[in-house]
């Protein structure tokens, strides 16, 4: 085949011949311009240079060591040298066909693909990479229960992100520098991602890559300083105007279709226990789903005025305190009544929408969770937090509908904590009792993003105990 590669120092030449058969694969047609000859094999071809084969001492071999080429240098293959597109040893080589590789020379430099599978790496879940540490799977498993699932199901989805981004661009997602993090967070950054996504996608490749000089990702200074500095070029906006009416939504949620309690039906009795739970006790939905009917965690003080609600066992907020506070609801206006507000005031009372949602979902129910899902084939089951999301949602939705205006778009549930925070704090309840309710450490979080211009309007009152 005459030389193959020109090198920097001299060229690799082929001191011996051998039949065609056994250096090409068999022919196969191609179209004009396709084929390629000369010194252009090594580059248009996948070549393998293992560096365990040497040269045979001589060129006068015998006849069985023909079978093989000799080089005056280091060995090029053990069986086929060029590969068509559809060997195996292709794919199995170097990577992408169009990737630029180093040039061949005689001086037996090593250009083998490392012995890391990349692709493979990148794509494996924590836990694998856990196991090929040498821990046992039960570790692993305790290990990965640190975080939540929804927490796992994030990182994984954001780390997926990562790797399809660094496998275009052939680099470890890995072991990678600090330096191709930030390119990759520069890229998503400039893709219009606010600084708060790329916080979490910070965080799922800290999970996964290995700590860059002991240190995780999540910590090293210049990551640090590159979050600070998005956030100051593009800093969080929000609207500090109420999405939807709270004085409104409580008037819908006082008739039909949510009135009378006892008989109606089991949906329009869950919309309004989750709401009337959400607005009076400040909690994040997640909160609300680790929620239990078990004795431990569910009590109703004597007369029904008052409820203690705790989460189930082994249940870790999103915001740990040093001291687990229960939600401590407080009926609003027990029987008997002396007016008809007072009787229009407890058809809004939490207490009586959660005594009333407990006893009539208890023939159905086949789990402790509080609140479960009403309609089949999941009748009974478990809520997830998006369902419990999407109750509230509706809640408002509906409630709007019943007093014959249209809902705003955009509501979400978690609306639910700065509506009532703000509310509560415009009816004279201190700033820290309410900080206390909704689990923040500071005011300043209250301030920064919960804060709501809401005017003072009869006919909406939310006790916080």
């Amino acid at each position: 085949m005459g030389v193959l590669r020109q090198g920097r120092s001299r060229s690799v030449r082929v001191s011996a011949y051998d039949a065609l058969s056994t250096l090409v694969l068999p022919y196969s047609p191609s179209p004009p311009g396709a084929g390629c000859y000369g010194t252009d094999v090594a580059e248009a071809t996948s070549v393998r240079l293992p560096p365990c084969c040497s040269a045979p001492s001589s060129s006068g071999a015998s006849s069985s060591a023909r079978n093989k080429p000799i080089v005056s240098s280091t060995a090029l293959a053990e069986s086929n040298l060029v590969c068509g597109p559809d060997s195996s040893l292709r794919r199995a080589s170097l990577g992408d066909p169009d990737q630029e590789r180093p040039s061949v020379s005689g001086r037996g430099h090593n250009i083998s693909p490392p012995t890391r599978d990349l692709e493979t790496l990148g794509l494996a879940p924590e836990g694998a990479q856990l196991i090929e540490s040498g821990l046992s799977t039960e570790v692993v498993e305790t290990i990965l229960s640190s975080r939540a699932p929804a927490t796992r199901k994030l990182y994984s989805l954001k780390w997926r992100v990562f790797t399809s981004w660094c496998h275009q661009r052939q680099w470890d997602p890995v072991n990678c520098s600090v330096n191709t993090v930030l390119e990759f967070l520069q890229d998503r950054f400039a893709s219009g991602l606010c600084p708060s996504t790329l916080k979490v996608y910070v965080a799922a490749i800290a999970a996964f890559h290995v700590p860059v000089g002991g240190i995780s990702l999540g910590r090293d200074p210049l990551i640090t300083r590159f979050l600070r500095g998005t956030l100051r070029l593009r800093p969080a906006t929000r609207t500090r105007m109420p999405a939807w009416d709270l004085a409104l939504v409580l008037e819908g949620l006082s008739g039909a279709p949510f009135e009378p309690l006892e008989s109606v039906s089991e949906k329009f009795l869950t919309f309004k226990t989750v709401f009337l739970l959400a607005i009076s006790s400040l909690k994040r939905v997640g909160d609300l789903q680790a929620l239990s009917v078990s004795p431990t965690c569910l009590e109703f003080a004597p007369g029904m005025v008052k409820e203690f609600l705790y989460p189930k066992q082994g249940y870790v907020p999103k915001v740990p305190t040093i001291i687990p506070r229960p939600i401590v609801l407080q009926a609003f206006c027990p029987p008997p009544f002396t007016s008809s507000d007072q009787e229009k005031l407890n058809l809004l009372c939490p207490v009586r929408a959660l005594d009333t949602y407990v006893h009539r979902s208890s023939p159905w129910r086949k789990s402790d969770q509080l609140f479960v899902c009403f309609g089949s084939p999941k009748k009974g089951l478990p809520a997830s937090k998006q369902t419990v999301s999407e109750w509230i949602v509706e809640a408002i939705s509906l409630a709007y509908e019943s007093s014959g205006q249209p809902c705003p778009l955009e509501v979400r549930a978690h609306s639910t904590r700065s509506m009532a925070a703000s509310k509560a704090l415009l009816s004279g309840v201190s700033l820290q009792d309410v900080c206390d309710a909704a689990g923040w450490s500071s005011p300043l979080t209250f301030v920064r993003f919960y804060s709501l211009d809401l005017d003072a309007a009869p006919g909406s009152q939310v006790l916080i105990a």
